[in-house]
This record gives C-alpha cells, sequence and structure tokens, in this order.
C-alpha cells in the first residue's frame, strides 16, 4: 500500500502542472526514487538543466513518517547544490509538496542574470522558518526581473510557457478587465505577467456600498476610505479553473487573500507583503496576529492599510471555503446562498460532497432589493462560459460577507435563521461558535471601548446588571466555561419579579422552580491575617483545594463579616497560603477595596516564626468552582451580578489601561478574575446596537455638536439599531409617504419608554411588540409619547429585586458612574398618523419600517465629580420639525441639531429610478429608489499608470514595409461614393474657440489614442467620403486627448432630414465637434460638444441628442453606459446615427444665432443632462471639461 501510494502520488504529479522552473519528471531506477529537472526562472542566470534525484529511503514509511534524499550532480551550478543542503521541512511531504519547497527554494536563491538573489517567499515557509525570520527584507528584490529571457526559459517546460506567453497574459488582461469593467478598481504589485510572485488588489470606495452613516460609524469604516481585497499569487497567477483543480494542500502555497480598509484603492508593496505578515503577540502567549493596524487603531500614518472590523474571521473563511464553494456552483450551478449552505453540509458531515445535492439546495436566495447592484451582482449567473474571473468572484463573495455581515455568524459563517435585526454581526446560538469568537478575538477590543467610549461601556454594564437582577435576561454567555462562586440559596429562592420581559405573569410570592438546585460547594474553615494578605487552614485537607491563581470567596466571622473576592498568589507553605488585596463587597454589595495599586502584588514566600504568629481572625472561603452552564435561569442571573459587583469601574478601568503597555485588561489578574473579564466581553461584544456617547467626561465630546437641546441633566447617547440596511429602509418609506401625502415635513419625532431592565435586550434585538409589558390599550405596535415625561413614567427601575452581599437586595451596578435610574429613546417616525394603530393620546406605530431611533436619553445620579453637567444650547442650525407636532422634552420643546439628522436630506436627493438594464447600473447606482446616495469616483485617487497599461490589449508586431515594385502592391486610392458637397481640409482651424490643449497624460492611455487614431486614419483612406460621413485631419492634431472632428453628408442616411434643409439653407457643409479624452480612457468615456453651428434646444422642439450648450447628450458619453471595448470607430458612428436619429436635430436659425458654442456651456449642459437621467459623471470629468485639476490629486472631492 505505501509503495502504491507513492507510484499514484508520483504519476499524478506527471500529469499536473508542474510548480514553477520544475521540469522532465521521472521515475528512478531504483525503488522510491524519482528525477527531475530545473530550469530556473525567466530571470535566473542558469544556462542548462540541473538535473535532481530524490530518493525515498523506506517506501514503506510513505506517506505518514517517510524522509528524503535530495541530491544533484557535480556539474550543477554552486548555488544550486547549496541551496538543495540547506532544504527544510520535505519529512512526510507528498511528491508534489516536496517538487514544491524545492521550487520555491531555488527560485529564491538562484541569482538573476546581473548576479542579484531572490528573496523568500512568505506562503512558502515553514512554520519554523517564519518564526526565525522575515518573509522579505527591505529590499524585495524577489519582484525584480530581467529585461532579456533566457534562451532556455523560452524552450522550457509546458508550465513555464503558458505562465509568460501571450495566451497567458491574455487571459490574466480579461479576468481584471471583467472585474473592472463591473465597477471595481483593480491594482496589481509585482510582476503579474511575467507568472511570478504577484498581488492584485481589488477595491471600492465604502461610499459605494449603500451603508448607512450609523453602520459605518459602528463598523469604523469611512465613506472615502476603500474596502481592498489583496490576492496574492505566490507562484504566479492562477485563473479560475486552475484553483478549482487544486486540492487544500496545493491550494495553500499558490494562493492567499487579506480583506483591509485604506484611504487608496492600492496598497503599497510595502503593505502588502505586511498584510500577510504575522508575529506573536507576545512572549507570553503563542498567539499570532497581523502586523497592520485594526480596526479601531489608528496610526501614525492615516493612509496607511488597516484591517477592518470582520477581517479576522472573514481572511481566514476565505481561504479555506472560497475555492471549494466556486467548485461547487461550477458543477451544481448552485447560487450563493445554495452553495454555501451545501459546503456547511458536507463538510460538518466530512462527506466528499460527490453525491447528489438535494433539491432544498437550490432555492434561489431571496434578493435585497435594498442593496446596490454592486453588491448584489454575481458573475456566475451574468456568464454562462467556464472561463470566469477569479478576482471578481472572490470581491462579490467578500461584498457578500461584509455588507451584509450581520445576516452571517462570525464563525460559522453559517447564514443566521432568526428575525432579529442588528447593526453590528455576532455569532449563532452555537455556544462552541461564541467560545470562538471570544477567545479568538473575532469581537471589539473591549479596552478600545473603556478608553474611547467610557459611558457607553458604563451604560452597557448598568442595562445587563439591571436585566440579571430583575431576573428578565434570555440570553446568557454559555460556551464561554466560565466558573463562578457558588450561588447564594436564599437569593436564588427569592420570588421573581411580577412581570418579565416576555410579558408572561409570574404569580407574587412564588418561587422560582429550578430544574436543579445550584450545588452547595464546599466551605473551608481558616484563619486570616488581614494586614499579611495570608490564610491558614486550622484542619489540613489531605490536599490543598486552591492553586495559584486560583479565585475565591472568603466571608469573615465578627464585626466585620464582609464578603471579599480574591486571588489565590501562592500556595507554596502550604497550609499557608497567600493571597492579593481583595475586593470587598459591603453590606450593601458595594466593592470598598483599599487597594489602590495597578501593578501585581509581589508573591514572595513568608517564613512563619514564633515571634511573627499573626492573629488569625476566623473566616471561611468557597472556591469558584460553580459550572455556569449548570445553572438556571435564577442561578445564572444571581452569578452575573455578583461577577459585575466585583469589576472595577470604568474609571478604574481606564486609569490601568493609560498605565500599562501592552493595555490588556487580561494582565490585570489581581483585580479582575477570568469569569469577570468573559463577561464583561460577552456584555461588550454581543450589544448589536450602535451607540455613541454624544459628550466624554470632560463635557466637550468629538459628538457634541450633535448635542440635543431640550433634555437638560440627561446623558445623550446617539443611537441606531437594526439591520444595516434599516436606514435605508426606512428613507425608503420616508420617499413614498412624502411624495404620496405630499408632506412639507417628512418625518416627526417622539419618546418610547421602556424599564431599565428591559434595555440590555432591546439594543441586542430592536423596537418590536411581541411582548406586552403594560397592556395594549391602544392597539399592537410601539408605543410613543409626545412628552419626555409620559414615557418617563414607563422607564425606571420597575421594582426588580436585586442580589448585594448578605443577600441584600439591589437592583444597579454598584460601580456604576453614571447610576442610571431611567432611561428613553427619541425616535423618528414617518409623518403619518393618521395611518398609525393610533395617534391620540399615544403614537402606536404598527411598521417597524417607519421607525427609526436616533437618541437614547439616560437620567443619572452620578458621583461626585464624576460625570460633568452640560449647559444647555440651542443647536445653531436646527433640523426643521412640524410645529403642530414637536415633541417636548424635561425642560423645553426638543431642537435638534440638522448634522444629526440624515433622513430629510437624503429625502431631498432621492431621485426617479430609471430603466437601464442591470448591467448598466452594475457600476454603483444604489438599489430600489437608490435610498442612500451611492457616490461617484469624482473624488478618487487617480489610477495608477501601470495600473492602466496592463488592461490594454498588446501590439501586434507591425509588418516590414514593401516597396510597391508591382502594380499590384501600389496603394489603393480611397473609392468613390455618393455625390456630397463636403470638401476636406477646407475648415480654418484658427477660427474654432476649442478649450486649451490638456497637460495631463498617461502612457498606456497615450498609446490606446495612437492606435485608434491610425485605425480611423486607416478606415478614413479606405472608405468613400461620404460613406464615412465625418472626417478627421490627422496633421492638425497636435495632443491625442484633443480631436477636432467634422460630420458631414447626412443626405446618405436621409435626404429628407431637416437638418440637410437647414445646412443647405445656411451653406454649411459640416458640423464641427470637439471631442477630449481623459487620463483614463479608455476606462471612461470622452467628452464631445459642438463647436459650430448652434442648434434649437429639446425645449424648442428640436432632438439630436445635442443639449443647449452644445454638448452630445448620450448614455453611451456617460460612466453608466460606457464601455471600454468601444472603438472611436463606433463611437463616431453612433453619434452620427444619434443627431440624425428623431427627433432630428434642427439648426437656430435666428438672426444672431450664427455664433460658435463656448465652453463652459456645453460642460454645464451636460452635467444637467446626468443629473436629470440619472447618469454617473465620469471621474475627473471637471478636469477634462474646464481644465481643473483633478479632486483626487488635491485630496479634496469635486
Amino acid at each position: 500500500m505505501p509503495r502504491r501510494q507513492f507510484v499514484a502520488d508520483l504519476q499524478k504529479a506527471q500529469k499536473d502542472t508542474l510548480p514553477l522552473g520544475i521540469c522532465e519528471l521521472q521515475q528512478g531506477e531504483d525503488d522510491g526514487q524519482f528525477e527531475f529537472e530545473f530550469i530556473g526562472t525567466p530571470t535566473s542566470g542558469i544556462v542548462e538543466p540541473v538535473k535532481i534525484t530524490a530518493i525515498i529511503p523506506d517506501v514503506s514509511e510513505y506517506p505518514t513518517s517517510h524522509e528524503y534524499m535530495v541530491y544533484c550532480g557535480d556539474d550543477a551550478p554552486r548555488t544550486i547544490g547549496a541551496a538543495l543542503q540547506s532544504v527544510r521541512g520535505t519529512n512526510r511531504k507528498t511528491v508534489f509538496e516536496l517538487l514544491d519547497i524545492i521550487s520555491a527554494t531555488l527560485t529564491r536563491s538562484t541569482p538573476d542574470r546581473d548576479g542579484d538573489t531572490q528573496m523568500p517567499d512568505s506562503q512558502l515557509e515553514t512554520e519554523d522558518e517564519e518564526s526565525d525570520q522575515d518573509v522579505y527584507d527591505d529590499d524585495h528584490e524577489a519582484f525584480e526581473i530581467s529585461a532579456n529571457q533566457p534562451t532556455l526559459y523560452a524552450a522550457a517546460s509546458h508550465r513555464t510557457q503558458n505562465a509568460t506567453g501571450r495566451l497567458f497574459r491574455s487571459r490574466v488582461r480579461a479576468d481584471l478587465l471583467a472585474a473592472k469593467t463591473a465597477g471595481f478598481r483593480i491594482g496589481h504589485l509585482g510582476h503579474l505577467m511575467d507568472g511570478l510572485n504577484a498581488f492584485v488588489t481589488v477595491s471600492i470606495r465604502m461610499s459605494k456600498l449603500g451603508i448607512s452613516e450609523e453602520a459605518m460609524q459602528a463598523w469604523h469604516v469611512n465613506p472615502k476610505e476603500y474596502l481592498v481585497l489583496i490576492i496574492q499569487y505566490p507562484n504566479g497567477y492562477k485563473t479560475n479553473e486552475e484553483l478549482q483543480a487544486c486540492d487544500s494542500m496545493r491550494l495553500t502555497p499558490n494562493l492567499a487573500m487579506r480583506l483591509c480598509a485604506a484611504k487608496k484603492y492600492k496598497p503599497t508593496l510595502q503593505e502588502a507583503i505586511k498584510a500577510f505578515t504575522t508575529v506573536k503577540k507576545n512572549f507570553q502567549d503563542d498567539s499570532t496576529t497581523s502586523v497592520l493596524p485594526g480596526a479601531q487603531e489608528t496610526g501614525a500614518d492615516e493612509n496607511a492599510l488597516r484591517e477592518t472590523f470582520i477581517s479576522k474571521p472573514l481572511n481566514g473563511f476565505f481561504q479555506e471555503s472560497l475555492v471549494p464553494m466556486l467548485r461547487v456552483r461550477s458543477s451544481g450551478g448552485l447560487d450563493w446562498g445554495g452553495a454555501e449552505a451545501w459546503y456547511t453540509e458536507i463538510a460538518s458531515k466530512g462527506a466528499g460532497g460527490t453525491g447528489i445535492i438535494p433539491d432544498r439546495f437550490y432555492k434561489p436566495e431571496t434578493k435585497n432589493d435594498t442593496l446596490p447592484d454592486i453588491v448584489t451582482a454575481d458573475h456566475y449567473s451574468e456568464r454562462s462560459t467556464a472561463a470566469r474571473s477569479f478576482p471578481l468572484l472572490a470581491m462579490q463573495f467578500a461584498l457578500r460577507h461584509f455588507v451584509r455581515c450581520t445576516e452571517f455568524c462570525l464563525v460559522c459563517h453559517r447564514k443566521l435563521d432568526v428575525e432579529l435585526e442588528a447593526i453590528k454581526p455576532y455569532v449563532c446560538d452555537q455556544s462552541l461558535c461564541l467560545y470562538q469568537y471570544m477567545t479568538l478575538g473575532f469581537g471589539p477590543s473591549i479596552e478600545h471601548e473603556v478608553l474611547t467610549q467610557p459611558q457607553v461601556v458604563d451604560l452597557l454594564i448598568s442595562f445587563c446588571y439591571n436585566s440579571a437582577s430583575a431576573r428578565k435576561l434570555r440570553d446568557f454567555p454559555d460556551g464561554l466555561a466560565l466558573v463562578v462562586p457558588s450561588v447564594d440559596l436564599a437569593q436564588y429562592h427569592a420570588p421573581d419579579p411580577a412581570f418579565g420581559y416576555r410579558g408572561h405573569a409570574v404569580p407574587q410570592g412564588q418561587s422560582a422552580k429550578a430544574s436543579r438546585e445550584p450545588q452547595e460547594l464546599p466551605a473551608h474553615e481558616v484563619g486570616f491575617d488581614r494586614d499579611r494578605l495570608e490564610m491558614i487552614f486550622f484542619k489540613k485537607p489531605d490536599q490543598c483545594p486552591v492553586r495559584r491563581g486560583s479565585w475565591i470567596m472568603l466571608t469573615t466571622q465578627g464585626f466585620d463579616s464582609s464578603e471579599m473576592h480574591c486571588r489565590v498568589v501562592d500556595v507554596t507553605y502550604y497550609p499557608t497560603i497567600s493571597i492579593d488585596e481583595p475586593v470587598v463587597l459591603s453590606s450593601t454589595g458595594v466593592p470598598n477595596t483599599s487597594y489602590v495599586g495597578m501593578g501585581s502584588v509581589n508573591a514572595r514566600p513568608r517564613t512563619i516564626t514564633p515571634a511573627t504568629t499573626p492573629r488569625w481572625n476566623p473566616a471561611s472561603f468557597t472556591v469558584y468552582a460553580q459550572d455556569f452552564e449548570q445553572l438556571d435561569k435564577a442561578g445564572k442571573c444571581i452569578s452575573i451580578c455578583k461577577l459585575l459587583d466585583t469589576l472595577p469601574s470604568v474609571k478604574a478601568l481606564q486609569e490601568y489601561l493609560a498605565t500599562k503597555q501592552p493595555a490588556d485588561l487580561k494582565y490585570w489578574v489581581e483585580r479582575i478574575s477570568p469569569a469577570a473579564l468573559s463577561l464583561l466581553r460577552w456584555i461588550i461584544a454581543s450589544n448589536r446596537a450602535c451607540i455613541m456617547q454624544v459628550d466624554g467626561d470632560s463635557g466637550s465630546g468629538v459628538r457634541g455638536q450633535e448635542r440635543l437641546y431640550g433634555m437638560k441633566d440627561f446623558v445623550q447617547f446617539r443611537f441606531a439599531m437594526g439591520a444595516p440596511d434599516k436606514e435605508q429602509r426606512f428613507i425608503t418609506e420616508v420617499r413614498k409617504t412624502t411624495q404620496r401625502l405630499e408632506l412639507e415635513y417628512p418625518t416627526i419625532f417622539a419618546f418610547h419608554g421602556s424599564p431599565l431592565p428591559n434595555w440590555h435586550m432591546i439594543i441586542r434585538e430592536g423596537l418590536h411588540f411581541k411582548q406586552i409589558d403594560h397592556g395594549r390599550a391602544y392597539g399592537d405596535g410601539v408605543y410613543h409619547a409626545k412628552e419626555a415625561s409620559t414615557s418617563g413614567g414607563y422607564s425606571g427601575i420597575n421594582g426588580g429585586l436585586g442580589y448585594g452581599a448578605k443577600g441584600t437586595a439591589r437592583t444597579a451596578w454598584a460601580n456604576s458612574q453614571l447610576r442610571i435610574n431611567s432611561a428613553i429613546a427619541l425616535n423618528e417616525i414617518v409623518n403619518a398618523p393618521a395611518e398609525f394603530q393610533s395617534h391620540n393620546p399615544f403614537y402606536v406605530v404598527q411598521h417597524l419600517d417607519w421607525i427609526q431611533t436616533r437618541y437614547l436619553f439616560v437620567q443619572c445620579q452620578p458621583a461626585e465629580g464624576t460625570v460633568r453637567s452640560i449647559e444647555e444650547k440651542k443647536p445653531t442650525n436646527a433640523h426643521p420639525q412640524d410645529p403642530q407636532r414637536t415633541p417636548t422634552g424635561v425642560s423645553n420643546p426638543i431642537v435638534i441639531p440638522a448634522s444629526a439628522i440624515t433622513s430629510r436630506r437624503a429625502a431631498s436627493e432621492g431621485r426617479a429610478p430609471t430603466s437601464q438594464s442591470p448591467a448598466k447600473r452594475i457600476k454603483g447606482l444604489g438599489g430600489f429608489d437608490d435610498p442612500i446616495p451611492i457616490e461617484d469616483d469624482s473624488a478618487s485617487d487617480v489610477t495608477d499608470a501601470e495600473d492602466l497599461a496592463i488592461l490594454f490589449e498588446e501590439d501586434d508586431p507591425e509588418p516590414e514595409p514593401v516597396k510597391p515594385d508591382t502594380p499590384s502592391q501600389t496603394l489603393t486610392k480611397r473609392p468613390k461614393g455618393a455625390a456630397t458637397d463636403f470638401v476636406p481640409g477646407a475648415l480654418d482651424f484658427a477660427t474654432l474657440p476649442i478649450m486649451p490643449e490638456p497637460a495631463y497624460a498617461n502612457s498606456a492611455s497615450t498609446r490606446r489614442l495612437m492606435k485608434e487614431l491610425a485605425a480611423l486614419q486607416k478606415l478614413q483612406n479606405a472608405t468613400a467620403l461620404s460613406d464615412l460621413g465625418w472626417h478627421l485631419d490627422a496633421e492638425q492634431i497636435s495632443n491625442p486627448y484633443q480631436w477636432i472632428l467634422e460630420l458631414h453628408s447626412f443626405h446618405v442616411i436621409d435626404p429628407h432630414l431637416p437638418l440637410v434643409a437647414d445646412m443647405r439653407r445656411q451653406n454649411l457643409h459640416s458640423l464641427v465637434l470637439e471631442i477630449r479624452f481623459n487620463r483614463d480612457f479608455p476606462f471612461t468615456p470622452p467628452y464631445v460638444r459642438v463647436i459650430r453651428p448652434r442648434f434649437l434646444s429639446f425645449a424648442q422642439g428640436a432632438g439630436g441628442h445635442i443639449v443647449q450648450g452644445g454638448a452630445m447628450c448620450m448614455e453611451l458619453l456617460t460612466n453608466t453606459g460606457w464601455s471600454s471595448v468601444s472603438s472611436m470607430e463606433s463611437v463616431l458612428m453612433q453619434i452620427r446615427l444619434a443627431i440624425a436619429s428623431q427627433p432630428p436635430a434642427r439648426l437656430d436659425l435666428s438672426a444672431g444665432s450664427r455664433g460658435d458654442y463656448g465652453t463652459g456651456e456645453a460642460a454645464e449642459g451636460y452635467l444637467r443632462a446626468c443629473r436629470t437621467h440619472g447618469w454617473a459623471v465620469p471621474p475627473g470629468f471637471k478636469e477634462m471639461a474646464y481644465g481643473m485639476p483633478r479632486a483626487g490629486l488635491l485630496g479634496g472631492g469635486q
């Protein structure tokens, strides 16, 4: 069996595409021996192939424990022999894997023709090598390439020929062009066209993804940033078909992907390398992390590449699952949803996926019409051919899981089968997913939240405590392996409140019935020395019940019978053990510790002698040994309150983080127990609403300008809930209702109040009316009040039972600096009270898409000096409100700053949907009714010249000129066509009011334009003058970016055309046009305007697609309808036909109309036409049409 496996692997390697530089693979004479040749890379200086032999001494150990012996002949170059001796990590590798390792080793160690040596590849290093050295040095000479190709390489193996052949380059170009045409920015780094290590980047601006401002804030992204997918090809570019043919072992060294965010559409080479480089977090931890800044980090360079909030879970998901899913889609014809579900099922069952796919996976996925078309586009459904672009497929898959991240579990990536909507992503209900989410660092950084939004952290902890104390929690941190202190049975058997969050009545006084009572943990009697922080066992157990790092709950006897929680420091001198400074919970449950230091208490052994024998106070302790998941709801609520009681205040957390490096709370082991820290992470990570504090601790936060007037003495938070497209759906409803009812004020504002124990679940589930808390006298719906005092009556603590130390009742988190008494939300509602379920005395809104939360107000009794009171000031620019329905706050009518409300602005910016095809709308228009404006790339940075050049087809070699020796070889004259009055060369160019010549240039665009000019000149010389209908005088073109063209002979199209008669009446023989090209041509359309004569406008009954001002009004000449594959020959033909189309163009024959069009009026008319039809203006249009510098060059927008 081992030998058979070896032979099978060798034969498979012979049939497959061999690694770069490897050829002539053959079986050797001896058993377990094979031979191959190494020919190097396009830049290597190898003259002759190097024959290499590999032997497995004991084939019976293959493929589990075998070793290799690899050597070459004595005549081989010295560098090859030295490199083979340094090959590592070959044991237990298959034949192909060995060839891959040798190829990588020899490639980077072989000097090129200039004598330089290539640097190692990050994807081909072994684990040991990755930990010992960097994958690249500062020179990055791995990407250097010689201009001259060695003759040996040209005649090498099949793989090497394909890697640099014309067909290979054409396929790479087609794949990139497909992504470019779909609306993405394309970039590349390295020598992509030479089949070497290279990066391909696909990017799009965040503002084009239809993500609401609130979601962007919650996700820590900026609308001006780019979402960048970096694809690395360590062994040269691989097509979609080649990647699908690779198994998992061969895929890793050939493909890697990273999803990042950046201010530029393409990272630098150094940033791209850093994106794939991982380092150890610190010496105490074996886990690794990316060297890129995190989503919440701000580096010195604000333009630097950084991770997004979801990069960590998605990077691994892409690497493991994308290609197998594409394989499923290719073979089964499934859409993305079906392929993901089927792949997940076969992966969980360990099946090979070769069976028949059940019909349920073919159910088409419901399209979300609120998302932009570029987000929902599917390359597989658009093309029927097998040659699909992998960069485009990968980016569409990335957008699916980035924009719609709240629909999927962040760990297993299954689609969540729940109805609740959230603005932040989370995990499914599987406990393993929650555990991995917390332990792998996929969630938000609690340290960052503590430092930047301390009031929000205080608010979240308080809400959780209020809910747990009232036993209204429904979701618990199960799966985190929490070990908690024992549950007090007296607290456990305390009666439940009268009503739960679900609204089911519980008879007052009835004890909570548990399926199993909490475990009675054994208490250990000890003596406690408070001064020396030591305990001694009077009755020494056989085995020490604690160990270093254990947390215990200590209770002293006598006058000061406080409950203390502390960590065991040392058990070396058992039965005497040392502890850290305890967290003392007084009889009211308030932590009262004398511990003020932030560092660890020195744990050094102390010798106990008769002279220093302490006075031991009687005490007892129990160990944190209760399994949290074994508790029922009541026990879990008690444990959560107990753990939160031991947490320090948020201010103390800030002070610790400010003095420690690294700033990580997990190192504050002497103050925070592991269970309490995990609970804190769960509270912050499971918050699925966007809550931003308006004011900082000092009273002047970065969002202070959004402070609302009329809620004096309330702490204010900006507040948004629901799915990322909730804002889109809300704005859509606002627009529809505004148009239907002709509203002057599209929305109104009202308050919603709820008891404090409910808010923990509200910020996770959103507002709904599935449960009943206070009755529904006015019908089903979400209840709102016009006065804050009314909602405040429903917003108190509402009788929740707390669980303080020694069984005392308490309802609020003792260490809170806010000390919340009540909370109410201010919501924006569609202004259609007559269509509500009820509008008097309350607004009862039954349509959830008619409601959007805006503010959260918290009434507090803060400790002195912790929260500064803010003086109320009316906003200078107030949001207009319906004067008949303006809500009243606690002090005055509400005045809202206009900068805080986007719905009115978005509603006024709406446009009617166009009847374009999906293929034409894919380039960036929004979704249904475009509820969120989708920006074009007018403010984008300029595309690099090399990224444009790579998309151009290679020029065919020009044939040698042939002398006309015989009559048959003489040049043919232009054929004669129909009679025409046009005479070439009669136009006086000096009389034309043309724009200044463009000052910009791009080598790739210049080559394309020169190629177009040559093709037009050739066509013009071979076509009859009247049949062609246009004339281009090449001798008058001094700048390839500016052409002057004449259109004539319209009588050939239709002799009865009104334009023909008008031109004859004015004695005109041609129309003079100016055509200007952008620096990005052919990926942006040309700008075409008429210079002379002047035409009647559309308003005057004329047509011909000529707008007032002289510009051509054609979708073809906008970013919406333009195609980069269009030739100028076809463009000129369509322009000529458009002028002759119905309704026809008519000359302005009035007196004084014989002048020419001005340059400025044409550009203004073009922009008006684009706005009217909803067409996308090309990026850099003002630079092209006005001669203004492009915004991307100046860092601003247009």
